[in-house]
């Protein structure tokens, strides 16, 4: 199958398309966004990749599917061939006793002793499909040798989060292993939290700035039912609070020393924390240090200067939605947005022209709504995937009206579904499932 180096849908020119960072003996997995005839659009890493299929048999193969695995066979600057591949069959116990261990032999071959240590790095480094060299066990061993106590999990995680592009020390480990936390829920409990503290007896500087930095957090929930424009405001605003680190902001201090600190800031949160710590409000200044964790993890997540090829990238934003029920009673169901970033030398931006959003509403802890969107040119695919048929129902109604809005704005839909299922779970890393250890084949020619 041959895949054009050029996102568009219409004639390609691939001078302007846009570098999807593949390489030669790749295995990618590509979701299978439509398929008409010999043509299929794939997306590869939330890119949009229109694919000439061989034949009408690969055709109807592809279209039986939600997802497809390929082999990148053959890479030119006009033209990424594509090998398509089955689901392998898993290795047998008596196969797996055959040969040596690959992680062992690639240790031998570069010269480093085989240890129980160097192993356990070297299995996680091929899970994660890395390069076994002296440098990647040196890193790797240093990061968890200065981040302390270290077992299984900790190494697969510092694996994971090379082959994602992240920077690997004991401080990034540690904040990578923080247990997750949507945003959402975090704004959420504290801005409870704060509520109750303002009815507290606090000093009248103490009393200020909580009360400026509870304003702030009440700014950031959007509401549900709001005006689309003032949505799109609440929307930026905290994209740009949450979205400049508090070591940002301090830097920025650093290097000018006259400048006022911003008001709507991490930074007045983190001086709020100072404040109650110093009035023995113990637990509420516990309370703000985890939220500014929760950020710091977030915003580490977002950050990957150099996508490693093929792999993609992606920035995520979680906000709190505010709904009045009949009864008057505020609801704040839970958001996340990701945007997919764009590879090659533009690696980092966003294309609106180009990209993949998807969004995701928790309507209550046990039912989410999923809205996918993959934008090519103009032109839209859309998904919306609900669990319970009411909420389809629902969606299906709103079709029409969706697409007459999106066709005002100068979209055209390419296609739009409506299904039952349940959305899958945001990933910043991937980590593997367990498995066997690959081992080493010879092959006589």
């Amino acid at each position: 199958m041959n895949v054009p180096g050029s996102l568009s849908i219409s004639p390609l020119n691939p001078a302007s398309g846009q570098e999807l960072g593949l390489r030669p003996f790749q295995r990618v997995t590509a979701q299978i966004l439509n398929v008409t005839g010999t043509t299929a659009i794939l997306s590869i890493e939330g890119y949009p990749v229109v694919a000439q299929l061989a034949s009408s048999d690969q055709a109807a193969a592809l279209l039986a599917q939600k997802t497809a695995q390929f082999i990148v066979s053959q890479l030119s600057d006009q033209m990424v061939t594509l090998k398509f591949i089955k689901n392998d069959q898993p290795q047998t116990g008596s196969g797996m006793a055959a040969g040596q261990e690959l992680a062992a032999k690639i240790l031998e071959q570069n010269g480093i002793p085989v240890t129980e240590t160097s192993l356990a790095v070297a299995r996680s480094a091929l899970k994660q499909h890395l390069s076994v060299t002296a440098d990647l066990l040196t890193e790797l061993l240093g990061a968890l040798k200065d981040y302390g106590a270290w077992g299984d999990g900790e190494v697969d995680l510092a694996a994971a989060m090379k082959a994602a592009g992240l920077p690997v020390t004991a401080e990034s480990l540690a904040l990578a292993a923080r247990q997750k936390m949507q945003t959402g829920e975090t704004l959420g409990n504290l801005i409870s939290l704060l509520n109750d503290a303002s009815k507290q007896r606090l000093s009248a500087d103490t009393q200020k700035q909580l009360t400026s930095s509870l304003n702030m957090l009440k700014e950031m929930v959007m509401q549900w039912d709001g005006d689309a424009q003032k949505l799109a405001k609440q929307l930026r605003d905290s994209v740009n609070l949450l979205g400049k680190s508090l070591e940002n902001e301090l830097l920025n201090l650093a290097q000018n020393p006259n400048a006022n600190p911003a008001e709507k800031s991490l930074l007045s949160l983190a001086k709020l924390q100072q404040m109650l710590q110093q009035e023995g409000k113990q637990d509420l200044a516990k309370a703000l240090e985890k939220f500014l964790g929760d950020i710091r993890q977030n915003q580490f997540m977002n950050i990957k200067p150099d996508p490693v090829p093929g792999r993609g990238a992606w920035s995520e934003v979680g906000f709190l939605l505010e709904r009045i029920k009949q009864d008057n009673e505020q609801e704040y169901p839970t958001a996340r947005l990701r945007v997919a970033h764009e590879g090659g030398p533009n690696a980092g931006k966003i294309n609106p022209a180009y990209t993949r959003l998807i969004l995701q509403v928790d309507i209550n802890p046990e039912e989410t709504v999923e809205v996918d969107i993959s934008l090519v040119n103009k032109q839209l695919k859309t998904s919306m995937t609900a669990p319970d048929p009411n909420w389809v129902k629902t969606a299906q109604e709103e079709l029409p009206i969706l697409e007459e809005t999106l066709k005002l704005m100068g979209y055209t839909i390419h296609d739009m579904q409506v299904g039952v299922g349940f959305p899958r779970t945001f990933e910043n890393i991937s980590l593997p499932n367990g498995g066997t250890i690959p081992m080493t084949v010879d092959i006589e020619v």
